[in-house]
């Protein structure tokens, strides 16, 4: 299946936060804000069944949990939590 505009842009940011939560690490664990659009579109991107054949090999788990506002994703070496800002 060929990915829409919509999981693309979901990838897009995806790939960015992995390239930018080694700045933000603190042992095993990292800290990333998003715009709420682009946590909206990476939580979209998260909870659709027909990403899961495009996600980087280097996450190994991502979930959403929507009391926190957070997007949990595992790199297998660090939990990286991807937060809604302003």
């Amino acid at each position: 299946m060929e990915p829409t505009l919509h999981m693309k842009q979901g990838l897009g940011l995806l790939e960015r936060v992995l390239q930018f939560y080694p700045i933000m690490r603190e042992g095993n664990v990292a800290e990333v804000v998003l715009t709420e659009q682009d946590w909206l579109v990476l939580m979209d991107f998260t909870e659709n069944p027909e990403t899961k054949d495009i996600i980087p090999a280097t996450v190994k788990s991502m979930e959403v949990d929507r009391a926190s506002r957070t997007i949990n994703i595992d790199t297998g070496d660090c939990t990286v939590a991807v937060k809604m800002g302003m």
